[in-house]
């Protein structure tokens, strides 16, 4: 088999190989699957002369990967299958290293023999090109982790396994805790150093088999397959957890951001991987819910709560979409005089059906897990704003003093929140002592720089700022010495615990709180009261402020409006008709 100038004259099939020949290596293969010719400059592309080639199996310049693709494409064109044929494999350099070529063939005949034709282009660059192009779609940039499109595909073929071999697939979902703070007091430069940190901890700890992957931010997932228990995924978990206690150490700064995580676990094959990312992620929140730096399961009390859940997500967006909100305003009593000097706006859905309204009590948990609480801030805002000016407009105005409402950690992160207030305020010729802004403790202590800068930025309008709920969340007095605030709203646990005798741990705390309040320069509210006790023993600890049952219920605007209306004066403690 050789390929001297007279057996080229004689076949026409290596007269056009010759005549054509590029930098492409060109091949005749036998029936058999051995070479017959090789181009020259084809050949020493990759090292070779061609009678390196004569006579070998192309399986010996295959890839071993590739074998099988080869000679199922040879055995299709020979059997008519198909009239060419185009594979991508890997073809062995003389150096033993192997390149990307893509190899078009087609059947011819050479007499009463038929051979095969094939045409095998260097695509290494390209190649290279192309799995950069697919790393980079399957992996997070920062970590080099699996990212969420790659995560659901995996979790997707592990449950479907589960029709075929019996066993437990987990899913542990992962977030840091607090993790805005390290982003805005120490840099977005140290924040990607931590996340990249703690992908490399997580992989430690995670078993060969599991699919690690960055869903965005600072959330992380496992797929944890053929798992024997339950057990062994919250083993898994209890690691993780450990390995988040552990301080970070970038440059000069050394902190701990700790890790929550929520796991979820079936043998059932049926199950969606959305699904089950969601259980993971609800057992995530009683996590957070329960203090942080822990793991939770997600467990049929969970399931419970994601289908009543569901009931009163859709219930908020039909009631949203069929503008069934409607504000009500519990009266705000000042304690030395009797009478009524603000009140705090409370959000109400009504029953499209029954006329019933649902107190935000039933709802505001699921409104902060969705993308509802936000929207239902913004129109109570507007209209709480818009319903100060229709106040100011009557005659004579109706004298409610200020109006408190509760805000979320996300407005307050918004950079353009605090101006759009400010400047609707102006726009209704709305004063901005009207308005009060309320935050709970958690918010301030995960406000990022920016939320900071909004409340800043409102009191520096004339809008007082408020701690709400206080002793619910870290209950520390130290705290109301660092945050910009006007007052301080006791939470109704502690009046709950208020007697007329000036005993017990309530009584301490509240008056703990009004004396350094008062000598911080703010006021004290409290809320929850029920009895003219808790009131009268509220007015002897100096608190300034007072709203609960005992008061007044909450109301609609013409409710509040007409409590202002007929208020003449009442002696403190005395309950407002």
């Amino acid at each position: 088999m050789g390929t001297g100038p007279a057996e080229i004259a004689g076949d026409p099939i290596l007269i056009r190989l010759v005549a054509g020949d590029t930098a492409d290596l060109q091949t005749v293969v036998s029936v058999e699957g051995a070479y017959e010719f090789a181009s020259v400059a084809g050949a020493a592309s990759f090292g070779w002369v061609p009678a390196d080639l004569l006579g070998e199996p192309q399986a010996s310049f295959t890839h071993p990967d590739d074998e099988s693709l080869v000679n199922e494409a040879h055995r299709d064109l020979l059997a008519g299958d198909t009239a060419s044929g185009l594979t991508v494999r890997r073809f062995r350099c003389r150096d033993g290293s192997y390149r990307w070529t893509e190899c078009r063939s087609r059947v011819a005949h050479r007499g009463a023999a038929r051979v095969v034709v094939s045409s095998v282009r260097d695509i290494a660059e390209r190649r290279a090109s192309e799995l950069e192009l697919q790393r980079r779609a399957a992996t997070d940039p920062l970590t080099g982790l699996a990212n969420r499109t790659v995560f659901m595909d995996r979790l997707r073929h592990a449950l479907r396994r589960l029709d075929r071999h019996r066993g437990l697939v987990g899913v542990v979902f992962i977030d840091l805790d607090r993790f805005t703070l390290v982003n805005d007091s120490l840099g977005h430069h140290v924040g990607d150093a931590v996340l990249v940190e703690v992908a490399e901890r997580l992989l430690r700890v995670v078993r060969p088999q599991d699919t690690l992957a960055r869903l965005g931010g600072d959330e992380f997932a496992v797929v944890a397959e053929d798992l024997g228990t339950p057990d062994d995924a919250i083993s898994l978990g209890a690691r993780i957890i450990e390995e988040g206690q552990r301080p970070f150490v970038v440059g000069d700064e050394q902190f701990v951001c700790t890790v929550s995580a929520g796991i979820a676990v079936t043998g059932e094959p049926g199950r969606s991987p959305e699904q089950l990312l969601r259980e993971a992620d609800l057992a995530l929140y009683r996590a957070k819910d329960r203090g942080r730096d822990r793991a939770d399961v997600f467990d049929e009390s969970l399931r419970t709560r994601a289908v009543a859940r569901l009931a009163t997500e859709r219930m908020l967006r039909r009631a949203i979409d069929e503008d069934r909100l409607e504000v009500h305003y519990q009266p705000i009593i000042d304690l030395a005089t009797g009478r009524a000097v603000a009140a705090e706006a409370l959000v109400r859905v009504w029953d499209a059906d029954g006329g019933a309204v649902t107190k935000a009590e039933a709802f505001i948990g699921v409104a902060e897990e969705t993308d509802l609480l936000a929207t239902i801030d913004d129109w109570v805002m507007r209209e709480v704003i818009g319903q100060g000016a229709a106040w100011r407009q009557r005659r004579p105005p109706v004298a409610v003093g200020a109006v408190a409402i509760n805000v979320t950690s996300r407005h307050l992160a918004d950079a353009g929140f605090a101006r759009s207030v400010i400047d609707d305020l102006a726009d209704r010729r709305v004063p901005a002592d009207f308005l009060q802004i309320e935050v709970t403790e958690r918010i301030l202590m995960d406000a990022s720089n920016s939320a900071m800068s909004s409340l800043e930025t409102l009191r520096e309008a004339g809008v007082k700022v408020g701690l709400d709920d206080f002793g619910t969340g870290y209950s520390s007095l130290s705290y109301l010495r660092v945050f910009p605030l006007d007052f301080v709203k006791i939470d109704r646990s502690f009046v709950a615990e208020l007697t007329a005798r000036a005993t017990g741990t309530g009584t301490a705390i509240v008056a703990s709180v009004v004396h350094l309040s008062h000598a911080l320069g703010m006021e004290v509210v409290a809320e929850g009261v029920e009895t003219a006790a808790q009131a009268e023993q509220l007015a002897t600890l100096g608190c300034d402020r007072a709203q609960g049952h005992f008061f007044a219920e909450a109301g609609p605007a013409l409710a509040i409006e007409a409590l202002f209306a007929r208020q003449e004066g009442t002696v403190a403690g005395g309950a407002l008709g």
